[in-house]
């Protein structure tokens, strides 16, 4: 049985135990009308993530194969929404302050505290779907958050020795990606267009590796963020001096892992994981870019926030299994 397959029946029996009509697509789908409780209990409501999403105009991912209205204004009915699982993560610990320094240290033992992200008259801990400032990677006119753009799943900024460091958090639960060339054709040559010098420019590539090699996701998704990290750099926008792109993906998912969509990779780099393969890319790969599991950043908040965070613990060991 696949990672997915698995997945999708523990969200089932998990929405079994809550009393959650199910879609009559499948078992690991709400039903229409319950969007919201596809979210964390403190998130639901007026007050809730959604509000977070329509004040920066953030577009929820949507799927009409789901059932979903496809208005972006309310989460997916995909109760294995990378998307939801990771805003029911982080955003409930925007109230523990303590449990997102515990994440960021686990992921780098320098971190001495997170930095508000602030725009204009917003401002908070985490930021979702996040483009950077003024407008996306691909252009001025390109500034919609959560569609049509690069965006990366979370944003936060931590506090180091050094100066500020901006991790872009890319998050993944059941994703399997396709060896679909998205080099070809008439979009390819568009990627090729918005992407080329920006690659060749780019102070964070080695320089070894042919564009056309990167167009395979996860690849492809890894390259635009790195790039975006690299203006953010360039630009010291909100202040940072560095950036790290960060992949959270399930130990388990050995499918996004492991699976190498790329053939110039493939040949290039035999036997190597996705991570391996991203590292083997770059100049300093232990400061622009790491992997981790949603198990060893909920482990580390329970560590140093055991008391504050019960509840949050208990709802994604019960949920996820982290």
């Amino acid at each position: 049985m696949s990672f997915c397959t698995r997945e999708r029946e523990r969200q089932a029996r998990f929405r079994e135990q809550l009393s959650l009509p199910p879609s009559p697509r499948h078992q690991h789908l709400l039903a229409p009308g319950h969007a919201e409780e596809n979210l964390y209990p403190t998130l639901r409501g007026e007050n809730g993530a959604c509000r977070f999403f329509g004040s920066r105009g953030i577009k929820w991912w949507q799927d009409k194969r789901n059932g979903d209205d496809w208005n972006g204004k309310r989460p997916t009915l995909n109760m294995t929404s990378s998307q939801v699982a990771c805003v029911n993560f982080l955003l409930p610990l925007t109230e523990i302050p303590e449990a997102l320094l515990a994440m960021l240290r686990a992921i780098d033992d320098d971190v001495k505290g997170w930095v508000p992200i602030e725009d204009g008259r917003i401002q908070s801990p985490v930021e979702f779907e996040w483009i950077g400032l003024d407008h996306a990677l691909e252009g001025p006119g390109v500034n919609t958050r959560g569609a049509n753009a690069t965006s990366v799943d979370a944003y936060m900024i931590a506090q180091t020795p050094a100066g500020r460091r901006a991790y872009l958090l890319e998050w993944k639960y059941v994703e399997q990606c396709s060896r679909k060339n998205l080099g070809e054709g008439s979009k390819g040559r568009t990627r090729r267009r918005r992407y080329a010098s920006l690659y060749g420019e780019s102070p964070s590539f080695n320089g070894r590796v042919p564009l056309d090699a990167w167009f395979f996701d996860p690849f492809y998704q890894i390259l635009r963020l790195r790039l975006l990290a690299d203006r953010m750099v360039h630009g010291r926008e909100l202040g940072v001096s560095e950036a790290k792109v960060v992949v959270v993906v399930p130990d388990g998912n050995q499918a996004y892992r492991e699976r190498i969509t790329s053939s110039w990779f493939a040949k290039t780099f035999p036997n190597r994981t996705v991570s391996d393969v991203v590292r083997e890319t770059l100049l300093d790969p232990d400061s622009t870019y790491t992997s981790v599991s949603q198990s060893t950043l909920a482990d580390a908040v329970r560590e140093h926030c055991a008391e504050a965070a019960t509840s949050w613990s208990a709802y994604h060991r019960d949920r996820y299994g982290w």
